[in-house]
């Protein structure tokens, strides 16, 4: 009975959190939708700073649709931090001080690589990356561009950022779990560097410019994960 009990607890207070996660979200959702236009307003203009771009909407919703999609991924980047809390609170009661240390310090970690990748694609890639694909077609070619496919365009980008800025933290738990050493990932650094191009071209337009983009930065953060990562002495 104290073992239900004691299950039931859990589940109650896992409920909580989940809750708790959703309410900070539809707050902060609730904050940013009467600035909706605004967010997307200057979100489309920051991004496309380097060129003249002019949206159009095919769809009769897109105006509405759209800028709602941009405020939902601003709402869930700002609960996102928040929701890493409450899933470490959730998990600490059970863990050792030294693991509670470890999994936040490598949580908050990755979030901020993540924030930085998302940043690092809307400062410096995407404005090359339209300027590019404006300047590389005939010069009396008119760029308008749909609305919905501009967002998407940019949102893929930005999540693919995100997730490669992970890479430091994948390397070190490669190393800190003994899967491979520091010296033989050192030896397979250039298959790395192929490796980040090969990832460049998927997850990138068909440009050389923003495979760049992608490419260079993995290969930078595989070496600054080898470089600050030790190996556990055995």
């Amino acid at each position: 009975m104290i073992k239900d009990d004691s299950i039931t607890s859990h589940f109650k207070e896992l409920r909580n959190r989940i809750i708790k996660s959703f309410l900070f979200f539809g707050i902060s959702l609730v904050v940013l939708l009467p600035f909706n236009k605004l967010l997307f307003e200057f979100f489309s203009t920051f991004v496309s700073r380097t060129i003249e771009q002019n949206l159009i909407a095919i769809e009769v919703a897109s105006p509405f649709f759209v800028p709602l999609k941009l405020v939902f991924f601003i709402a869930f980047l700002l609960t996102f931090p928040y929701l890493i809390f409450q899933v470490l609170s959730f998990m600490s009661p059970g863990l050792y001080k030294q693991e509670r240390k470890i999994i936040f310090s490598r949580t908050v970690l990755g979030s901020i690589l993540f924030y930085l990748g998302v940043i690092f694609c809307i400062s410096v890639v995407l404005p090359n990356v339209f300027y590019f694909f404006q300047n590389i077609g005939p010069e009396n070619l008119a760029i308008t561009t749909d609305i919905g496919k501009f967002y998407n365009f940019s949102l893929n980008l930005m999540i693919a950022f995100g997730l490669t800025f992970q890479i430091p933290l994948l390397i070190n738990a490669i190393i800190s779990f003994g899967l491979i050493t520091k010296n033989e990932l050192r030896e397979y650094r250039g298959i790395f560097l192929i490796f980040c191009f090969f990832v460049g071209m998927i997850l990138t337009p068909p440009d050389i410019i923003s495979q760049i983009f992608l490419a260079v930065p993995m290969y930078i953060l595989f070496e600054l994960g080898l470089a600050f990562t030790n190996e556990k002495k055995t």
